[in-house]
């Protein structure tokens, strides 16, 4: 079984949606952005967390898809807060 058969089995069991959506988005920037949502918390409001199994799971997933599909890899917010500075002057 491959890496991202194992991974990916781990996720749609644990939570069916997000195993359906990370199908559906495999090889797009939606799946970098859904990674995003589902391991940072940028909501401002507490969340229960996934287990270690899935939190793993989704953690070798992005690094696979990024890897991949180098052209979603999501840049840091301090990468590009330097992007940004380097442009203005």
């Amino acid at each position: 079984m491959s890496v991202l058969q194992k991974n990916y089995q781990i996720i749609a069991t644990a939570f069916p949606p997000i195993g359906e959506k990370i199908k559906l988005f495999w090889g797009h920037q939606d799946f970098t952005d859904l990674m995003q949502d589902l391991l940072y918390n940028t909501r401002g409001h507490s969340r229960m967390g996934f287990t270690l199994d899935v939190a793993a799971a989704l953690l070798e997933l992005q690094d696979l898809h990024d890897r991949t599909f180098p052209q979603f890899k999501q840049v840091s917010l301090n990468a590009r807060a330097l992007s940004h500075r380097s442009t203005d002057s």
